[in-house]
């Protein structure tokens, strides 16, 4: 999981690595799971701007359900999304009439978790919240392959979610996803190095104008099972990688909440 301080150590550096938790902080994790528990991250919710972003994982049961539906679904016509997406990807396949009750529960509880933990602040208070009601609207899987992106957008509904089913990248570092012809360094005539941004492999929520002291972007290197969730107007990108044969594939859509005007 992404680590805001770890960001701010490094912020000239212009990435969020992944960080690694402690074995025990692990074994917590796995121990949660174990127990039944359907969240693994106890404090969710940060805010690297204005918006809130909730991160946490998904059980392993309905990753593998993901999988499947993923695997049996793709390359059929009538499922093909690729044309009706903002995303530069090949392999896009909608999953909303397939989906399992299971499935759609469990994005759901994520979604009201992120909204009534974020409505514990005071400032944040909404109407409605004692009879909260959510649906999930759409959902559709990526199959990112190299050189494949999708450019800056935003979505429909109230949230908006993306989950990592798999991410062949997971085994580089930052400094071997970096490693290609795009984003390698380069220096000009006077012999001082022009360090390019560290986008290969990297999902990027962005708000706000770029300007001194203001944080306009959340970047993080993402890994199976990972949840990210966000307001649904919230933009964001994701950025090509370069390693041949290897995909990044994630599920994403957009929950609806059904009694409480967001405007």
């Amino acid at each position: 999981m992404s680590d805001i301080h770890n960001r701010r150590e490094h912020e000239n550096e212009n990435y969020i690595d992944k960080e690694q938790p402690s074995g025990r902080e692990e074994n917590g994790q796995r121990e949660m799971l174990r127990q039944g528990h359907i969240y693994a991250n106890e404090y969710p919710i940060m805010f690297p701007f204005g918006p809130p972003i909730y991160m946490d994982k998904i059980t392993e049961p309905i990753l593998r359900e993901l999988d499947t539906l993923i695997e049996d679904l793709g390359g059929q016509v009538e499922y093909d999304a690729s044309g009706q997406l903002a995303g530069r990807i090949k392999k896009q396949t909608t999953l909303t009439t397939s989906i399992s009750v299971d499935v759609e529960e469990c994005i759901v509880k994520h979604c009201m978790r992120f909204y009534q933990m974020v409505q514990e602040s005071p400032t944040m208070s909404m109407p409605g919240t004692s009879a909260l009601s959510m649906q999930l609207q759409s959902i559709w899987s990526n199959i990112q392959e190299a050189r494949e992106y999708n450019p800056p957008h935003s979505h429909s509904g109230d949230f908006s979610f993306v989950i990592y089913t798999r991410n062949d990248l997971e085994k580089y570092s930052i400094e071997e996803l970096q490693d290609n012809e795009y984003d390698k360094q380069k220096g000009n005539d006077e012999g001082h190095a022009l360090q390019n941004q560290a986008l290969a492999g990297l999902i990027e929520l962005q708000y706000g104008e770029p300007s001194w002291m203001n944080w306009t972007q959340f970047r993080h290197v993402p890994s199976r099972g990972d949840i990210i969730i966000f307001p649904n107007w919230l933009r964001h990108t994701v950025y090509a990688h370069y390693k041949e044969n290897h995909v990044r594939i994630s599920v994403a859509g957009n929950v609806n909440i059904l009694n409480v005007n967001t405007e």
